[in-house]
Formats: structure tokens, sequence, C-alpha cells
């Protein structure tokens, strides 16, 4: 927030420890990198070549060049996305989404964005996906509320509030008998009906405002 207290005011009146400070929107690579540090997928690697990270199929589907995108295996998969391979033709999807530059001309300055197109990269991206899939498995628990708190916290450094709990409680809980009911959507996201409806409340944690926005 960008309001002050009393007590910030005397402790950091010139705002070097970044206490307070405007609502932003992450930009394209950021919303990737927060998403691969909270579900502990970072890789920590630095310098080399590009990489080439999991994107929808045929994007690369182009009637003038035989290349392929050959998605990246083990660590390389999941490093910053300073090192995703760009093509000013056939930019990577999720980070366009995101209004990233093309790189065919200059941009002097990245502009905040923000579209309905973009829940449809955080919600149905295969990279994305993966994401939820190795988060859900991070927020530990005893009972769906529990990891729920734990998830929220990750991404929030704060508690949940409880209106928050319940929300995502009742969805895992509806997500669950729906998969039991249709194992073959469960087998999509996890392997029982319990663990793809966490998958999809993880899904729903990298999607909410608390993921997308400082």
């Amino acid at each position: 927030t960008s309001k002050v207290s009393p007590e910030l005011a005397i402790r950091d009146p010139k705002n070097e420890l970044i206490t307070r400070g405007p609502r932003q929107r992450h930009s394209a690579e950021m919303v990737r990198d927060q998403a691969l540090l909270v579900s502990g997928l970072l890789s920590l690697k630095q310098f080399g070549p590009p990489v080439y990270p999991p994107q929808p199929e045929g994007v690369w589907r182009s009637v003038y060049s035989g290349a392929a995108w050959n998605t990246s295996q083990g660590e390389d998969r999941y490093r910053r996305a300073l090192y995703t391979y760009s093509k000013r033709t056939s930019g990577y999807p999720a980070f366009l989404t995101f209004d990233a530059p093309t790189r065919d001309v200059c941009s002097a300055r990245r502009i905040s964005t923000n579209t309905p197109l973009q829940a449809l990269v955080t919600l149905n991206d295969p990279a994305h996906i993966e994401f939820a899939r190795a988060f859900a498995k991070r927020m530990t628990g005893n009972t769906p509320a529990e990891r729920i708190a734990v998830g929220y916290k990750m991404l929030k450094l704060e508690d949940a509030p409880a209106p928050v709990i319940d929300t995502l409680a009742k969805l895992q809980a509806e997500a669950m008998a729906d998969y039991e009911q249709h194992p073959q959507e469960s087998a999509k996201l996890g392997g029982t009906p319990a663990e793809a409806a966490m998958v999809l409340v993880a899904n729903t944690l990298l999607n909410s405002d608390i993921a997308l926005n400082r």
C-alpha cells in the first residue's frame, strides 16, 4: 500500500526499506518467475544459451521456416523468463499476452497491462498447469483448509483471511466431488480426485490478484 503509518514515517522516511508504494501489475516475465519460485521449480542456473519452456502446440507452424520448438527438459525447463528463446515473428505466447515487447521495434518503456486474455494463460497454459501441480505439492497440511493457508502465505507472505480460505476450501470440495464423477478429467491434473482438486486450487491462487500484483 502507498499509505504511510506514523511509525513507518519515522522509521523509513525516505522509503529506503520499500515499506510503501503503489499497487502495480507484474510484468510478463515476473508472472512466470514468481510462479516458478512459489512452485519450487525455479532453476538458479545462470548464463548460457536460451531455453525452450513449454508452450501451446502449433505456435511455431510457420510457412517460411522449418524450425521447431523443442521443449527443454530437466533444469532448463524451469529457468527464469530472461532465458526464454524469443523469435520476433513468433514470440513466446504467454509473454505476448501480458504485452511484453515483440522485439521487432525498440521499447523505451514497459506499460502496465491487464486484459481478460491473461487469465487464459495463467489458468490454461501448459507451463502454468505444471507450476500449479508442483505448487499444490508444497501446500502441506492435514486438511484442505490448512494446505490453502500455507499456499496463500507462500504467495502473500501474510496469513490468509478466513473468507478466502472458506471460498477456496469450498472450491476444492466441489471440484473433488466433480472429479470423482469424471475421473478422466481428474487424471489431467492429478493422480486422484483429491490431488486434482488441490491442483485446481493452486492454479486459482496463481491466477489471483495476490499473485499478479505487487
